[in-house]
């Protein structure tokens, strides 16, 4: 029989050395509001276990700007004729996108568990 420090210091190595159990890949099998995700054969997540990434969900909105230059292509009607203009300046652009595309049955997606292995992140699509 193990004397008390010892049982005691083994409580404490179990407790300190739970696996990790790493990123994992789980389908989709209800898509929003009401997500479901299979992960394995046997364990369905609902809503109650996920948080999902704000970017896979339809409505996301994002801000964006670009900058553009070229050539601007004019065509006349018959006879077609082509005349290419030098654009002289930059064409810059601001505003916002939102998103229309959200998860679907079927999908794979990315699951990171959180350390009690009971609420899982959904972070994105795979491939």
């Amino acid at each position: 029989m193990e004397s008390w420090d010892v049982e005691f210091a083994g409580m404490f190595k179990d407790r300190d050395n739970k696996g990790y159990s790493g990123p994992q890949v789980g389908v989709v099998l209800s898509p929003p509001p009401n997500t479901r995700v299979r992960l394995g054969d046997e364990i369905i997540l609902t809503m109650d276990h996920l948080i999902i990434a704000a970017h896979v969900l339809s409505g996301y909105k994002r801000e964006f700007s670009s900058t553009s230059s070229g050539d601007i292509v004019t065509k006349t009607p018959p006879p077609e004729t082509y005349d290419t203009y030098t654009v002289l300046e930059s064409l810059d652009h601001e505003g916002e996108i939102t998103l229309k595309d959200t998860l679907k049955i079927g999908d794979q997606v990315i699951l990171i568990p959180a350390s009690t292995d009971q609420t899982y992140f959904l972070i994105d699509k795979v491939g």
